[in-house]
C-alpha cells in the first residue's frame, strides 16, 4: 500500500489496520456487521469456520478470537482484501495454521471445494451488493440463489451446521417485508437438497440508525 497511513482500529478486543484515506471499500471498515460478527462468533467454538466475500477478515477474526473456533478460512476476490485480512491476522497474533485467507471468485472456490468433498461446519456468506436496483433484482436473486446453494451444500453432512447469509442490497432486503430474501434461500435449500432452520433475521449495528420515511434505503441489510 506505500505510503498509504495506516491506521487501527479495534471492535470487540480484534485489532484491524485500517486505510480510510486510500481508494478501498467504503472508508476502511464495515461497522453494520458488528453485531453479527459477535452473533456468529459465539457459536463456533471447536468448528471449521468459512468466511466468503471475507473483505478484511472480520467474521474470520471473531470466529477464532472471539469463539475459539478450531480453524477459518477467508476467501475474497480482492487481493487488497486478502492482503489486509493477512495484516489482521498477523496484528493480532494469530497462528497462520489456525486461520488463512487466499484470493478467488468464491462461486469457483465453492465449486472445487465441493468437488473436493470438502466440509464446514459454519459458512459466512456476505456478498457484495448484487440489486442494486430493483430493475435488477431478478438476475441477482438467481446469482444469490447459486451462492446459497453452494454454500449449503458445503456445511457438514452427517452434523449440520449453521450458514450466516447476507445481503446488502436494499432492494432484495425490502421486497415483500422481507420474505422475497427469505423465500430465495428456501429456494436455494431445496436445491442443495438441505433442511434448514431459521435461527434469527439481523440487520445493521444499532450505529446505522434509520429514517423509514426520509430515507427507506437505509433498510439495506439482512442477515
Amino acid at each position: 500500500r506505500g505510503e498509504q497511513l495506516a491506521l487501527v482500529a479495534m471492535e470487540s478486543s480484534v485489532k484491524y489496520l485500517t486505510y480510510p484515506y486510500s481508494d478501498g471499500q467504503k472508508t476502511g471498515f464495515y461497522c453494520d456487521q458488528r453485531e453479527n460478527r459477535l452473533m456468529i462468533a459465539q457459536l463456533c467454538e471447536n468448528k471449521r469456520i468459512l468466511d466468503l466475500c471475507c473483505y478484511n477478515g472480520g467474521f474470520a477474526l471473531n470466529a477464532i478470537i472471539r469463539g475459539s473456533a478450531a480453524s477459518a478460512t477467508g476467501v475474497d476476490s480482492s487481493q487488497d482484501a486478502v492482503d489486509a485480512a493477512i495484516e489482521n491476522a498477523s496484528l493480532n497474533g494469530l497462528d497462520a495454521k489456525k486461520i488463512s485467507f487466499m484470493r478467488d471468485d468464491i462461486a469457483t472456490f465453492m465449486k472445487t471445494a465441493i468437488e473436493d468433498e470438502e466440509e464446514y461446519d459454519v459458512i459466512v456468506l456476505d456478498p457484495p451488493k448484487l440489486a442494486p436496483s430493483l430493475s435488477s433484482l431478478d438476475k441477482a436473486s438467481r446469482k444469490y440463489h447459486a451462492l446459497n446453494r453452494d454454500a449449503m451444500n458445503l456445511i457438514n453432512k452427517e452434523q449440520g451446521g449453521l450458514l450466516l447469509t447476507c445481503t446488502c442490497s436494499a432492494a432484495m432486503t425490502q421486497k415483500d417485508g422481507g420474505r422475497y430474501f427469505l423465500n430465495m434461500v428456501n429456494g436455494a435449500a431445496l436445491s442443495a437438497k438441505r433442511r434448514v432452520t431459521l435461527l434469527r433475521v439481523c440487520g445493521a449495528a444499532p450505529c446505522h440508525t434509520q429514517s423509514p420515511a426520509s430515507f427507506p434505503a437505509g433498510a439495506y441489510l439482512t442477515a
